[in-house]
């Protein structure tokens, strides 16, 4: 029985057999009818550009027919393979090759078929303006041809298909982006009263959907939006921020900004209201969904980084209080601001977790005091780079009054006062700006007095950093000046020395008045006078080593530098002497009435010192002085001596002033002198030339003046 059976199985499977390959011999010559009729179809369509208009039709039914049988057959030979799973015969597997075989040569047919099914359908879409259906046919014949399952690119017309979509697709995407251009137009216009941006739409909202959607179908939108939100940036948005500008709607379809004024710029609720009603315009025109996205949602992607930041750097910074008092009224503007930040919400251009406006408002009381600390430095350097001439004079305060006497803790009388000018500044001129910057410190200090904790510390270290400023930029910003017009270095140095002066007791007036929390962060100006007295004092003594230096050169010009050589004086002595005298006197012109009178005197007093001290050297270093050029030589000096003291403001201090002076009229004298003149202004050491000159220097000016005789040897051996 068993026996039996197995030989009706075998039988029954060797019939299936022999009916499978005899059905798929039969398909095979169907595929290849099928093939060859697709391929002249094709050639006819896409390579002759012969049109058949309706034989692509059957030959389309011809292959969904011959595609079912080919799933029956398949189904078939599956079922056979799996009874033979153990030992699957030969023919089998051949029979599955064929028709494995011949399946992939049905599909690349039936796609072929489907690619022309394609393009015919994409010309008659655009013919009836149905973009969106236009897009998604081309975005399904891409997938048809780019389809690695079915191996198009190894037919002959895959080419030719390839470039028909190209076309199809670059015609279909110029056409949509015209369309976008025409729908949307951008106008700019200058006119008398200013410059006029309009933005027009000129479909209705059912063509702007159709246009939105085939351009995301076939990639070309985010192009668009990101050049729509320039544009919008640039001509609409940022105007409507930062200038003042005129903002209305024509005809409900055309959205015009007229700028009236750039520099001005509208108030916080004027640009609240603009933006709205822009807003308002977009969603009326463009209230589009694409994929589950809003036409405002996807526009948030190209625009809002720009948006949040133009909005808060050239609106919202500016509400910002600047003082206490408009801090205590800003809960109302931060009610707006929230208000148009929840309208954005609504509208759906940000999200709930974009809320930029909120997050910068959060912290008003550190915005309040960067915005007011910004503004004092801002307004601080504005002083600072003003003109330093434009000066005042200080004079003293009232004297101060000190007891004649006290008594001490034994009840002893103590005399104990002081001098009158004790603590003051002497008087002299300073820069009006100086002056402004001290003022701005105590505004600061009254501010700091009335406001927080936290305002209070930053506002302090800022009117320091207003001092370390003045030290810095000043100097630098006055460079040219400072190194070439000696009024404006002075008025330079006395600037430093009244802030350093002021700086010392600054803190003083406003002792009781300071939080506790100032009082711990040790509030002291004290520290700074020391870098302003250096400032001070470095700027002018190297402009002090400039005048002298000046005045060195024009002697070493002059006719003194050559007197070693020749024993005559050039005839320009006289004017180069003459020029160093003149620019004394312009010192004291530009410095007399601007340095305090001690410092007036040394400085001057310094350069003019160093002339004396070169000209004496510069004599005394001759070893032959003939007669006539002692005589010319007298006269020179003797010019010196007449006008110098008219440089200081009380002539008869000259000696007080001019350490070398006495040594000069000493020098003057033995150049005129007899030697029992000279012997007796040595008066064995003990006279008034033995004071100024060492004998040494004596010696060799007595053997310069004289011939040798007896009477010189003699006197030179009693000069010791």
């Amino acid at each position: 029985m068993t026996s039996f059976v197995a030989d009706v199985l075998l039988t029954a499977g060797n019939l299936e057999k022999i009916e499978l390959t005899t059905k798929i011999t039969e398909i095979e010559k169907e595929i290849t009818k099928l093939k060859h009729d697709v391929k002249e179809f094709m050639d006819y369509n896409y390579v002759e550009f012969v049109p058949r208009l309706k034989k692509d039709q059957a030959l389309v039914r011809e292959a969904e027919k011959i595609i079912g049988e080919m799933k029956n057959l398949q189904k078939r030979v599956d079922d056979q393979v799996k009874l033979e799973l153990s030992g699957s015969k030969k023919e089998l597997r051949n029979l599955s090759n064929a028709l494995q075989e011949s399946n992939t040569s049905l599909k690349l047919s039936t796609r072929l078929l489907e690619l022309n099914e394609c393009i015919k359908k994409i010309d008659k879409l655009k013919q009836e303006k149905k973009f969106v259906e236009t897009a998604k046919t081309l975005h399904r014949m891409h997938l048809l041809l780019s389809d690695s399952s079915v191996d198009l690119q190894s037919l002959e017309i895959y080419t030719t298909l390839e470039n028909e979509f190209s076309t199809l697709y670059g015609a279909f995407v110029n056409e949509t982006l015209s369309l976008w251009q025409e729908f949307i137009c951008w106008k700019e216009e200058t006119q008398q009263k200013g410059v006029l941006t309009s933005l027009t739409i000129e479909c209705e909202p059912e063509e702007t959907q159709d246009l939105v959607l085939a351009l995301y179908f076939v990639d070309r939108l985010s192009s668009c939006l990101e050049t729509f939100s320039v544009n919008l940036l640039k001509s609409v948005i940022n105007p409507i921020i930062s200038c003042e500008c005129s903002v209305y709607v024509v005809e409900e379809k055309t959205f015009n900004v007229k700028i009236l004024n750039k520099t001005n710029s509208s108030g916080y609720k004027s640009v609240f209201y603009n933006l709205k009603l822009l807003f308002k315009f977009l969603n009326q025109h463009l209230n589009i969904n694409v994929e589950g996205k809003t036409f405002v949602e996807r526009l948030r992607e190209y625009l809002l980084d720009d948006f949040s930041t133009a909005l808060i750097k050239d609106c919202i910074a500016y509400t910002i209080p600047n003082s206490s008092a408009e801090l205590q009224t800003f809960h109302p503007i931060v009610e707006d601001i929230n208000e148009f930040q929840d309208y954005l919400v609504e509208i759906g251009f940000i999200s709930e977790e974009q809320r930029f406006l909120s997050e910068y408002t959060r912290n008003i009381d550190s915005l309040f005091i960067n915005k007011v600390c910004q503004g004092l430095l801002v307004r601080a350097r504005d002083i600072m780079k003003k003109d330093l001439h434009d000066s005042i004079r200080i004079e003293p305060q009232d004297p101060l009054c000190f007891p004649d006497e006290i008594l001490d803790e034994y009840d002893l009388k103590t005399n104990r006062k002081l001098s009158e000018v004790t603590f003051q500044l002497p008087p002299c001129r300073i820069s009006k700006s100086a002056q402004e910057i001290l003022n701005l410190a105590r505004e600061i200090l009254d501010e700091a007095c009335k406001s927080s904790d936290e305002c209070a510390i930053r506002l302090f270290y800022t009117s320091r950093n207003i001092f370390e400023m003045y030290a810095g930029l000043v100097p630098e910003h006055h460079q040219k000046f400072l190194e070439t017009i000696p009024q404006q270095v002075a008025l330079f140095h006395n600037n430093c020395m009244y802030l350093a002066h002021n700086l010392l007791t600054l803190v003083h007036g406003y002792e009781y008045r300071l939080s506790s929390i100032l009082k711990q962060h040790n509030v002291t100006y004290a520290d700074q006078t020391l870098m302003f007295r250096k400032v001070g004092a470095d700027y002018f003594l190297n402009h002090m080593k400039v005048q002298r230096d000046f005045i060195f050169d024009i002697l070493r010009k002059s006719g003194l530098a050559t007197i070693r050589q020749t024993p005559e004086l050039p005839e320009g002595t006289e004017r180069d002497l003459r020029q160093c005298l003149r620019q004394l006197e312009l010192l004291k012109t530009v410095w007399l009435d601007v340095l305090p009178s001690n410092i007036y005197c040394r400085a001057v007093g310094y350069i003019a010192n160093s002339m004396v001290e070169d000209l004496i050297t510069k004599v005394t270093a001759v070893e032959d002085i003939p007669a006539d050029l002692a005589t010319e030589l007298v006269a020179l000096l003797n010019m010196i001596v007449k006008r110098m003291p008219s440089i200081f403001p009380e002539p008869e201090t000259i000696q007080r002033h001019v350490r070398n002076w006495r040594k000069l009229t000493e020098l003057i004298i033995v150049l005129g002198a007899s030697l029992t003149e000279i012997e007796n202004r040595w008066a064995n050491s003990k006279g008034p030339l033995a004071h100024e000159f060492a004998a040494d220097q004596v010696k060799r000016l007595i053997r310069a003046l004289f011939q040798n005789t007896e009477r010189r040897s003699a006197l030179l051996a009693r000069i010791k």
